[in-house]
């Protein structure tokens, strides 16, 4: 069921809020803090790995720079470890962002939206949630964003986490295999999974209707 322009406008109120909470750790702390945290553990695969895998998790309420943990990881252990790690930290990123939109900014949405109109927007997000969470993956503050506010509107967790798996796999991939080259290398790799992820968006049947 389409939003009505007010509740459009409510519902873009409420993700710049989210949007809001996603940067403030990076404004009051920066994110400078992450290369030497990494460094310290840079002989250490092991260790190296699990640092990956729990800054990728505290992304959603820290200023972690996921493209360079990912690459980070992938450029001292290989591009392998750089995938399964990245993966598992942006699956449990997924997860963490879920809990606090569930949990904290879900108690917050009602003051947005009434029950009723809260309830049309979460139709709404599940006739296209596969689609846009899949698209955000690779796009900074969006993707720690949308989770949040799928969450906090009632979206299951377990939806959630099942159709982000895979574009989790694919980010985690194409960082790593970036890895290896220049800071431009890294710079193209964000353009080109940003721009496929609109195409996607742009050019999928469902997009206007009931894509799952």
């Amino acid at each position: 069921m389409p939003l009505s322009t007010r509740q459009a406008v409510k519902a873009t109120l409420f993700v710049l809020f989210v949007m809001a909470l996603v940067c403030v750790p990076f404004v009051l702390f920066g994110e400078e803090y992450v290369l030497p945290l990494l460094e310290t553990r840079a002989q250490q695969t092991g260790a190296l790995t699990a640092l990956t895998i729990v800054l990728l998790a505290c992304d959603s309420v820290a200023p972690v720079p996921s493209t360079l943990v990912i690459m980070y990881l992938a450029a001292k252990t290989g591009w392998i470890a750089g995938v399964v790690g990245g993966t598992l930290g942006l699956c449990a990123g997924v997860l963490a962002a879920a809990w606090l939109g569930r949990a904290a900014v879900g108690r917050l949405a009602p003051r947005f939206f009434p029950e009723a109109e809260l309830s049309r927007l979460r139709e709404s997000l599940q006739s296209r949630l596969t689609l846009t969470l899949a698209c955000l993956r690779s796009v900074p503050v969006l993707a720690e964003t949308s989770i949040i506010v799928a969450a906090a509107t009632g979206v299951p967790t377990g939806r959630i986490f099942g159709v982000t798996v895979l574009p989790n796999l694919v980010v985690a991939t194409i960082y790593s295999v970036a890895a290896d080259d220049s800071f431009t290398t890294a710079a193209l790799a964000l353009f080109a999974t940003m721009t496929v992820s609109y195409a996607v968006w742009r050019l999928a049947p469902g997009r206007k209707g009931n894509s799952r």
